[in-house]
């Protein structure tokens, strides 16, 4: 009895959708107006029709010949074109609709992998005590990787960094840099691994060893670079927004600083120019903090505006389009007199870790 029932019920379904079938009216062609003109129709009757029912016209010339060909009225003609033009408009605000539906499906999509990126990366910022920036585009984010600037000294003054890129005594100094950190299998290409690796080994060039040697203190310029010849996050957008946190950092105060944008220096040994300052051969060994050394720091700010958003919390926008080429945002104390221990600097701790920070980009 079951059995019975259940292919009844099959039957009536599929009885029902061959009726259905049967009863949609099929769209109106350019045969069905010829069929209905020489059927004897009026022409009013084929107008209704057509406006009445579903179409798909060809209206190309090869479709309107046909119809002008079969002696089919102009006023018919004009109703079919109508119609055609109505069936176009109809389709591209469909499929204009379904576009917009799987943008936002996407976007939807993006922003719940953000949800979960982004906790993270300020989860694991915070517990390692870093400061850390977006680049917003398109309402994504995207995190820059953080590069610790460390010093390199040279005996040419710091007169702008144009000039200290092409000092050759600056030039061998990192290239040794280099070439030591390439025999220890640190630095392939990778500015990342190049600046752990220098954390660890802050780059001093020749002037303090021959300084040392001969126990004088002599004045050099302290120059600040990060590895590589190019950033590892390129942007096609010349005015990017960053959003840059460090309110999680032991022992600072968010307040004394702000963050802003340079212009950073290539040279030919492969590393960027972030900035420099004159200064005692021996300023980097002090522990007392008691080096102004910001007061007479030679860097190229790039002009922006920053929105303070919250306590070491920041939104950050260039002025106007950055031209093609290398830069990075920093973190800067607000008032230039504010004082740093040579070691803090030269060990990438408290203020030193804040002002060596870098998150460089490239503008294409």
């Amino acid at each position: 009895m079951l059995k019975r029932t259940t292919l009844a019920m099959i039957l009536i379904l599929a009885l029902g959708t061959m009726l259905a079938a049967q009863a949609a009216p099929q769209a109106l062609t350019n045969d069905d107006i010829i069929s209905m003109f020489k059927g004897g129709l009026g022409e009013s009757t084929i107008i209704t029709a057509i406006q009445s029912q579903d179409t798909n016209f060809d209206i190309s010339a090869k479709g309107l010949l046909q119809l002008k060909k079969a002696a089919v009225p102009p006023k018919i003609m004009d109703a079919v074109i109508s119609a055609a033009g109505k069936r176009k408009a109809a389709d591209e605000a469909a499929a204009r609709a379904q576009a917009e539906a799987e943008a936002k499906a996407q976007a939807e999509v993006a922003k719940a992998k953000e949800a979960a990126i982004v906790p993270a990366v300020m989860s694991s910022a915070t517990a390692m005590g870093e400061p850390w920036v977006w680049m917003v585009q398109g309402g994504q984010k995207q995190p820059i990787p953080l590069a610790h600037a460390q010093v390199v000294q040279t005996k040419a003054k710091a007169s702008n960094l144009s000039a200290l890129a092409a000092d050759s005594g600056l030039s061998q100094a990192m290239s040794g840099v280099t070439q030591s950190l390439a025999s220890a299998a640190m630095i392939k290409g990778s500015s990342k691994m190049a600046s752990t690796a220098m954390m660890a080994n802050p780059m001093l060039g020749g002037v303090m060893m021959a300084g040392s040697l001969l126990h004088r203190k002599p004045t050099v310029t302290d120059v600040w670079a990060i590895p590589g010849p190019k950033s590892e996050t390129t942007i096609h957008n010349a005015q990017p927004t960053f959003e840059v946190h460090y309110d999680k950092i032991p022992g600072i105060n968010p307040d004394e600083y702000e963050p802003v944008l340079l212009k950073l220096e290539s040279t030919p040994s492969n590393f960027r120019l972030v900035g420099a300052t004159q200064s005692k051969q021996d300023s980097l060994e002090g522990s007392n903090v008691d080096w102004g050394m910001y007061s007479s720091f030679v860097e190229e700010r790039v002009p922006g505006q920053a929105m303070k958003v919250g306590p070491g919390s920041y939104r950050l926008q260039p002025s106007s389009a950055l031209a093609a080429g290398e830069y990075g945002v920093a973190l800067r104390p607000i008032n230039k007199d504010k004082k740093f221990s040579g070691m803090s600097l030269s060990q990438n701790t408290g203020d030193g870790l804040v002002f060596n920070a870098v998150w460089s980009f490239e503008v294409q």
